[in-house]
């Protein structure tokens, strides 16, 4: 396959996150949380609270990284430095271009956004459980690669609303790299099974 996306390196991309399939998965995933994601950016700066602005810039730049974004990465490693350091002024000046530099990739990643359409497999309980079993273990070893792969295996079954709504606010999780969260959301969604 050869994808061209300015800004972004390929290879690494591709290195950081194990295969080329899973980084078009992965760019798919970042184009679905880009809007929000900016969004929050821009408001919690509004509110000028820095604490959260600074875990957001944190959780930006290594979703960059991973998706080999890697100036774009350093900008936001340049923001949560600031965040640390609590200076309002250089963040203010400098946050819009960023974001608006960010957000200008999401024309490149879209097409990866509409390939999810796949036909379900029936509501299967214990295959369900086994794939959830899995992704808790691939948190726990930090392992993207096989975190996306369990997401996207949920996703393959139909599930009613209420598991549907859970699986979503578990793949951002995972997306996002909220491990502590997505793992607790996990066993919450296994029990509820």
């Amino acid at each position: 396959m050869n994808i061209s996306i300015p800004g972004i390196d390929i290879e690494k991309a591709i290195k950081n996150s194990g295969s080329e399939e899973l980084l078009t998965e992965l760019f798919g995933d970042v184009y679905k949380l880009m809007d929000e994601k900016t969004a929050l950016v821009e408001t919690l700066l509004r509110d000028k609270d820095l604490k959260n602005y600074t875990v957001q810039v944190h959780s930006l730049k290594t979703t960059c990284r991973m998706i080999g974004a890697m100036d774009l990465g350093e900008d936001f490693f340049t923001l949560e430095k600031l965040g640390k350091e609590n200076n309002l002024a250089e963040i203010e000046k400098l946050t819009p271009g960023i974001l608006s530099s960010f957000k200008s990739l999401k024309p490149y990643l879209e097409p990866f956004a509409a390939n999810n359409n796949d036909v379900k497999k029936s509501y299967d309980k214990s295959a369900i459980s086994v794939i959830l079993q899995e992704l808790i273990a691939a948190i726990d070893d930090f392992n993207l690669g096989a975190c996306e792969e369990a997401m996207n295996q949920l996703f393959s079954f139909e599930c009613n609303e209420e598991l549907s709504s859970k699986l979503t606010e578990l793949d951002k999780l995972v997306t996002n790299l909220d491990y502590d969260e997505a793992k607790e959301l996990s066993k919450q969604i296994l029990d509820s099974l």
